[in-house]
């Protein structure tokens, strides 16, 4: 599992000052690249080196209580499901009381640049992945 810790800024927040529900995508991006770096699968080497890219082929939410403006919270990534072409990640947001406010998943799916359509997830990848379950 890994750890983004971070805050509520007022650019995130709605207009009652609370977490704007499609801000969580974005923090859960942000968390997911720190992720993938903390791998040395960065998504500068995705785009610049790899011979794949990870695209994003389904996202949810689920939401059970609101962060508030300045309010300190961590987004707990982890491996949820791992497959031969795809793999799910599970992001939860947890306030200081350490109550889950919302959880994201994201399913990344390996695409050949070349040819555009799903490959195998390159097995380094796949060996790192398994070590975060």
């Amino acid at each position: 599992m890994h750890k983004f810790d971070t805050a509520v800024m007022l650019p995130d927040t709605d207009a009652a000052g609370i977490l704007f529900y499609g801000n969580y995508f974005r923090k859960s991006h942000e968390a997911y690249e720190f992720f993938m770096e903390g791998l040395d699968f960065g998504l500068e080497f995705v785009v610049n080196e790899s011979e794949c890219l990870l695209l994003i082929a389904h996202a949810e939410a689920d939401f059970r209580s609101s962060l508030k403006l300045g309010e300190r919270y961590s987004i707990l990534t982890e491996v949820e499901k791992l497959g031969g072409k795809s793999f799910t990640l599970k992001y939860d947001f947890v306030n200081a009381a350490g109550t889950v406010c919302a959880s994201i998943r994201t399913i990344h799916v390996a695409v050949d640049k070349k040819s555009g359509k799903t490959t195998a997830l390159p097995e380094t990848l796949r060996e790192k992945l398994a070590q975060h379950r």
